[in-house]
């Protein structure tokens, strides 16, 4: 390929939708503009490359080049960026099927030259160390300026050391899953950029407050999670979606949606054959998503958002039914033989019931989210299959959270049989009663009107992410050592003023009893026996009682260590099992062969011996039983 000749017009025969089809997957700009510069953004994504052996990248070039901005417009001084996210598809086959990184420099190089100029960064995320390598070259050797252009991220979390905000950035699914691939990390692409706090799933307040004008403050709407993910379940061609709640959707996606939500992601696509979700949002940047071209694999499906739905109320931080609540479900709606009518459902989720089991949050939710819902869903089972008793099975799961599982499979069924009715009488009975309506329903999933309740806010009582300055807004530190600075300074006495280039004073240290003002005599020298008598006679019994840290010097008192008894010079004395050993001095020692053993020395009877006193009755005479010498044989006998 030699020279890059622009496609042909829509209107011309040699016009190919397919490739036209194509380049939209692969090169779209940005809703926003980029949040450094101000310059519209691209975005070119690796994983919606076709395969050699069915593409020919030749003719798909010039339709890929035209997307980008147009020259009379840069001639006008404009500049533009683009993210490209290099990691491939899922698959070895089609990771060998793409074009190589000769294909993407020969195309650089026949760029129209007001196009090489006007680009002012180009962001590579995801490329291996090989490939930094020889693009580097290349462009070292094609000129010095557009090496300076180029920027190789090894994942997109480095974009965040660069100030871009990856959030205001529409990245396609499949560019999220390839990038997660490629660096080999668990499903939570967003943990890092949660652990400021919770923003959609298990947050204290799970209904955010309106924060527009018209809000009188105590108003709670849907969150944003909610609001979107049910608006596309339930679009037409969604909602007759065959088994929806009960497929399970790819456990990677429904991952990836949690962390773009945490993350505060400002576009997400939602795509399922015809059906696409677009919000007013997506025309507010400097170019439209064409969201219609992407194909269905570009976009998250239906099964997503219905396990999406289900993983909120898994994860709310008071469950719908919790433990407390089982054993008032076990007494009055045990039993399975019993017929609940109407008005005793309507009870249980009045805002002002006298008696329910369910909270008054949890009662809100149902009735403003999830009873619409599912019985919406049930309009079209004979399209989806899905029955009110169906859908019970399918959330009964998702509003139960114990610490004991058995625990909660016994109440699991409860659950089921009053969610089923619920449901199955919602539009009929339970709604009028209520004053809801579906109306009041579709109304809560519109885009709301201002701004700041298009995106939830971040949970509150964090101060970890705070500055120092708003921590330490309305703290006092006050001594509270009993000391003559707790009270007030007097007017001139600046030895407790703090002033701002000082950090602020420590807590006070523990004091010994030095430092008090009261000098009292020490404790007693240590106790040297543990009888009653011995602590009776140093006087610690006597007077006032006192503190146990009345006196304390500092210093950690043990109990004395026992004095140790000299040892007898022999190891052991052997006697009868039912007789005392005697009195060593007079004691006799005899051998098996019946030889007086030599008396003691005086050295031996000078030794100040423990003496002990035989029991009455007992023989004097002990003896100790010894292997005799063996006897030498004279020479010459066998």
């Amino acid at each position: 390929m030699r020279t890059l000749l622009p496609p042909p017009p829509p209107s011309s025969p040699e016009y190919s939708a397919t490739l036209a089809s194509l380049a939209a997957r692969i090169l779209y700009p940005n809703p926003l503009p980029s949040s450094t510069t101000g310059s519209p953004l691209y975005i070119l994504n690796s994983a919606a490359f076709p395969s050699t052996q069915d593409t020919n990248y030749d003719d798909l070039a010039p339709y890929v080049l035209a997307r980008l901005p147009s020259s009379e417009t840069l001639i006008a001084g404009l500049e533009y960026e683009i993210f490209f996210f290099a990691a491939p598809a899922e698959g070895k086959e089609h990771k060998k099927n793409r074009p190589g990184w000769h294909w993407y420099l020969q195309i650089y190089q026949l760029l129209p030259r007001v196009l090489r100029k006007r680009l002012r960064r180009l962001w590579i995320v995801g490329a291996e160390n090989w490939i930094r390598i020889l693009v580097e070259g290349a462009l070292a050797v094609g000129g010095g300026k557009g090496r300076k252009k180029v920027l190789f991220l090894r994942s997109w979390r480095g974009l965040r050391d660069y100030g871009v905000a990856i959030e205001k950035v529409c990245v396609p699914p499949m560019a999220w899953e390839a990038a997660k691939r490629k660096t080999k990390k668990p499903a939570s692409c967003g943990q890092e950029e949660s652990k400021a706090g919770r923003r959609a799933f298990g947050v204290q307040g799970p209904l955010p407050v309106v924060r527009g004008d018209s809000s009188d403050g105590n108003e709670v709407r849907l969150p944003r999670v909610l609001r979107e993910a049910t608006s596309f379940l339930l679009m037409e061609e969604c909602v007759k979606t065959k088994g929806v709640f009960r497929v399970n959707a790819k456990a990677v996606q429904v991952e990836l949606l949690r962390d773009c939500y945490e993350r505060g992601q400002q576009f997400v696509i939602w795509k399922e054959m015809d059906a696409v979700l677009s919000f007013p949002c997506w025309r507010e940047g400097v170019g439209d998503v064409g969201v219609e071209e992407l194909e269905e694999k570009d976009g998250f499906d239906v099964h997503a958002a219905a396990g999406l739905i289900k993983l909120w109320y898994n994860e709310l931080r008071e469950p719908i039914c919790p433990p407390p609540c089982y054993q008032a479900l076990k007494k009055f709606y045990g039993d399975k033989e019993l017929e609940l009518e109407p008005w005793q459902l309507v009870e249980l989720l009045k805002p002002d019931a006298g008696w329910t089991f369910l909270s008054a949050t949890a009662r809100r939710i149902l009735n403003m989210h999830l009873l619409p819902l599912l019985s919406r869903v049930t309009k079209f089972k004979e399209w989806n299959q899905m029955s009110a008793d169906s859908l019970a099975v399918c959330f009964a799961p998702a509003l139960l959270r114990g610490p004991d599982i058995e625990e909660d499979m016994k109440i699991m069924d409860i659950i089921r049989r009053l969610l089923g009715l619920m449901v199955a009488n919602w539009e009929a009975h339970l709604a009028p009663v209520l004053g809801l309506s579906y109306e009041k329903f579709e109304k809560e999933l519109h885009l709301p009107k201002a701004i700041d309740d298009r995106e939830d806010p971040l949970e509150e009582g964090d101060q970890a992410t705070l500055p120092m300055d708003a921590q330490m807004n309305g703290i006092t530190l006050v001594d509270n050592d009993g000391s003559a600075s707790d009270t007030a300074p007097e007017e001139g006495d600046d030895r407790h003023a703090h002033h701002e280039d000082e950090p602020p004073p420590l807590p006070p240290r523990p004091r010994t009893f030095a430092d008090t003002e009261g000098q009292r005599p020490p404790l007693p020298p240590r106790i040297r026996s543990s009888t009653i008598t011995d602590v009776l006679s140093t006087g610690l019994m006597s007077g006032p009682r006192q503190s146990p840290n009345d006196g304390f010097d500092g210093q950690v008192r043990r109990k004395p260590a026992p004095t140790m008894q000299p040892l007898p010079r022999y190891s052991m004395v052997v006697g009868s099992s039912n007789q005392a050993p005697a009195t060593l001095e007079h004691m006799p020692f005899y051998n098996t062969g019946d030889q007086p053993i030599e008396e003691p020395d005086d050295a031996m009877a000078e030794m100040d011996l423990p003496e002990y006193e035989p029991v009455p009755g007992s023989s004097s005479r002990t003896v100790i039983s010894r292997k005799p010498v063996p006897q030498t044989s004279p020479k010459g006998e066998s």
